[in-house]
């Protein structure tokens, strides 16, 4: 299917917002979801964004309708100390009516292309243990699991733990 693909602006963020929505509640994890369109615009589009993200829109029929944002691939750089410069897919998701019509793999090959011309080696992303048509799809694109291969673990220091390790730091410091 044809889509347009380009880069999300600071103007966006509530139709992001709506899209992490959808995917969040896809996911059941809506109570999750403890951002808005306002921490989006901070994180994203200030002085130091946190953030890259592309948008997938519908194209405009006969100038009557406005684009319509049909998926989002959101991603930031990172480094692997093993192999160097590295892409991280935080989100891609794309409308449930427009699945199967090649725009998430049309959002990936955006994003591997922005990766290459920065000097990126590898992209890396976690998906659901339930999953399976997002898993097979990435193995079908080149992808693999290193969960059991690599006996790699995805690991969370949620809020609340950041504050106690930063506490033990201080208390350490100050004896």
């Amino acid at each position: 299917m044809e889509c347009v693909i380009r880069e999300a602006t600071v103007e966006d963020c509530e139709n992001l917002m709506s899209l992490i929505h959808e995917i969040a509640d896809f996911h059941h994890l809506l109570e999750d979801v403890t951002i808005n369109s306002q921490v989006l615009k901070a994180d994203g589009f200030g002085k130091d964004p946190f953030f890259k993200c592309l948008l997938a829109e519908q194209p405009v029929e006969n100038g009557c309708k406005p684009a319509r944002p049909i998926g989002h691939a959101l991603y930031f750089f990172g480094y692997n100390v093993n192999h160097g410069r590295m892409v991280y897919l935080e989100n891609l998701y794309v409308v449930a009516e427009f699945r199967g019509k090649g725009i998430g793999k049309q959002l990936l090959s955006k994003v591997a292309e922005i990766a290459l011309e920065a000097g990126c080696v590898e992209m890396k992303f976690v998906t659901m243990e339930w999953n399976r048509p997002a898993k097979e799809f990435y193995i079908r694109l080149g992808a693999h699991d290193t969960t059991d291969s690599e006996d790699l673990h995805c690991m969370v220091l949620d809020q609340d733990a950041l504050q106690r390790l930063r506490q033990h730091g201080k208390e350490k410091i100050s004896r």
